[in-house]
């Protein structure tokens, strides 16, 4: 007998794992019929395609699986584009109900109490937006009044407007906390609340002061948001990476709250990582370290600003290099080979190092070694004469370069024509009038690998050199890199 109720024991477990591992969702939509929706999901900016839902004549139409979906935030399109979100956690099997008239306000679901709560707090931040908006648009108006010819009252007034408006704004504001943090503590394991953390605004406590209310750190607020930035933020939950909420907290922090050099954010990249190692416990194969990881590679690969590609280069030489990857990664030979490319490409000229030495051949029929020119400051002008741009810009630079007497200050070009065609070369030399400045210099054999060791994958690029050859900058128009010049050279009164 023992072994019977042992059996059916087994049976009803494995019935209940086998009905776990499935996803069924049922979709209606009035007011459409016969066509079809996208089932996607967030991957953090980025919109991705899970399954597409066919409707019938009534708007009815399910999508189902014999596995589990990724939990994340799902979106439902319709073929006019417009979708509304769903949650897709625990809750795999329910039913959603809604109309075209307005998707968001008219979802039923059935089945799911995580997309009754999720829906319930969509609709309450809809309410505290409206209430909150005309607000905004006050305070704005107020700020954007000139107030030169205002009398005191009328200062007065407009003060005490302003204060009264900031004040009804904070009590929105902290009923939408409150009522997120009351998610949180009925649902804490929830994605919901999970995303509600995430996205909470760090607290940070008054600077400390001495008896006299002196500040005795200056830097304190900024040092207690780089160590306490993540502390809500759940590193092992790899749910967020399907939610929009985590990318925008990682680009809101590089971007925003650190001081933007590479010095300083090189050690929160460090920072987080171990962080993100510590609480998944997963080690390199963890989902969340290499997403983290690989986003931060992708921000850096191709940075907005100069001098940031020596974050990339850190990434490649501390963790790719290193094997801190994942090792399907490590043994996909073609993706390691690519990004290796990538990276003897960027290493070789980043700001700081000194510039790859070039022999080429001049226009006036002699061999010139780049870096045996002395010069207080060296300006690199990569450009193609069939390049549209480099036709103006070349020119630009030579009458900069002319007109501020750049050569008596100290201060050399080299113009370096990317490719082998001597005669139109020297024809393009002749006229744009170009002999009376610079150095002008190609590689007739193309035997220097100039385009690798100076990232020349289109036209035109310039660089500039401190008087040892070492990079100070690069990538900039002519007018900048006179601004640069003169910087460099300590002239402050220029036109």
């Amino acid at each position: 007998m023992k072994k019977y109720i042992i059996l059916i024991f087994s049976l009803i477990i494995s019935f209940n794992l086998s009905a776990q591992k499935k996803h069924k969702i049922d979709i209606q939509v009035k007011g459409l019929q016969d066509t079809s929706l996208i089932l996607g999901y967030h991957y953090g900016s980025k919109k991705m395609i899970a399954d597409t839902v066919f409707l019938d004549s009534k708007g009815r139409g399910t999508v189902q699986g014999d596995s589990l979906l990724n939990p994340g935030i799902y979106l439902v399109l319709t073929p006019e584009m417009k979708f509304f979100e769903i949650i897709i956690d625990s809750d795999q099997e329910f039913k959603v109900t809604t109309d075209t008239t307005d998707l968001f306000s008219n979802i039923k679901i059935e089945g799911s109490e995580e997309n009754d709560v999720f829906h319930a707090y969509q609709e309450k931040n809809a309410e505290l937006n409206k209430t909150r908006k005309p607000l905004i648009e006050k305070l704005r108006h107020y700020y954007s009044v000139d107030t030169t010819d205002f009398s005191k009252k009328q200062l007065t007034t407009r003060r005490d407007s302003i204060s009264i408006l900031r004040e009804e704004i904070e009590n929105i504001n902290q009923k939408r906390i409150a009522y997120e943090q009351n998610i949180i503590k009925k649902h804490p394991q929830s994605l919901l609340a999970s995303v509600l953390n995430t996205m909470s605004e760090l607290e940070i406590p008054d600077y400390p002061r001495d008896e006299e209310g002196n500040i005795t750190d200056s830097l304190f607020k900024y040092n207690y948001l780089r160590k306490h930035y993540f502390d809500k933020v759940d590193l092992s939950d790899n749910r967020l990476l399907r939610t929009p909420v985590y990318e925008m907290k990682i680009d809101q922090y590089f971007d925003r709250e650190l001081i933007q050099i590479p010095d300083s954010i090189i050690p929160e990249v460090n920072r987080l990582l171990d962080r993100i190692i510590m609480q998944e416990k997963q080690g390199y194969e963890g989902k969340m370290y290499y997403n983290t990881l690989h986003h931060l590679f992708m921000k850096y690969q191709n940075p907005k600003y100069m001098g940031f590609d020596n974050i990339f280069v850190y990434l490649m030489e501390q963790y790719y290099l290193k094997d801190k990857i994942p090792e399907r990664l490590i043994n996909d030979t073609a993706y390691i080979t690519q990004i290796e490319d990538r990276y003897k490409k960027m290493s070789k000229n980043r700001i700081g190092v000194t510039a790859p030495d070039l022999l080429l051949y001049s226009n006036k029929d002699t061999w010139v070694k780049m870096n045996s020119v002395e010069a207080e400051i060296t300006i690199l002008y990569f450009y193609d004469i069939d390049c549209g741009h480099c036709k103006k810009l070349i020119p630009e630079w030579h009458t900069l370069y002319t007109e501020n007497n750049l050569r008596e200050k100290g201060v050399e070009t080299f113009y370096i024509y990317t490719q082998t065609d001597m005669d139109k070369w020297k024809e393009f030399i002749k006229e744009k009038n170009l002999n009376s400045s610079g150095i002008h210099v190609f590689d007739p054999y193309q035997n220097t690998n100039f385009r690798t060791l100076y990232d020349i994958y289109s036209t035109p690029v310039a660089y500039i050199l401190d008087k040892n050859k070492k990079i100070v900058a690069k990538r900039l128009p002519p007018e900048t890199i006179l601004d640069v010049v003169h910087h460099e050279l300590g002239i402050e009164d220029k036109e």
